[in-house]
């Protein structure tokens, strides 16, 4: 697979994670899911976002795993509702735009 041909590949299912904010997160680029996969990321899912607040709030539980991943569904949704289609835009740049959200 050439690597133009990977960084546009959509997976064969999308997966969806539930989020208390965006209500559900949609990933379809197999480049997106392959980062979201890789250890450096899943351990994103420890690191807290919020720091120590959560001893003195119990419900500020917020990691950078789900952080990063707001973040990444942001931007996808601006790409796909204001630039995709347009003259200004070139597709190729959606997965350098995605990828550097949702790192």
């Amino acid at each position: 697979m050439t690597q133009s041909s990977y960084t546009t590949s959509k997976l064969a299912e999308e997966k969806v994670f539930k989020d208390p904010i965006h209500r559900y997160i949609h990933v379809k680029d197999q480049l997106i899911w392959d980062l979201v996969k890789t250890k450096e990321f899943q351990r994103l899912r420890r690191i807290k976002q919020l720091g120590t607040l959560y001893l003195s709030f119990h419900t500020a539980e917020h990691s950078r795993f789900g952080h990063s991943l707001g973040v990444y569904e942001i931007v996808r949704r601006m790409i796909d509702e204001t630039f995709e289609g347009r003259d200004a835009w070139d597709n190729n740049d959606r997965p350098l735009a995605l990828c550097a959200a949702l790192l």
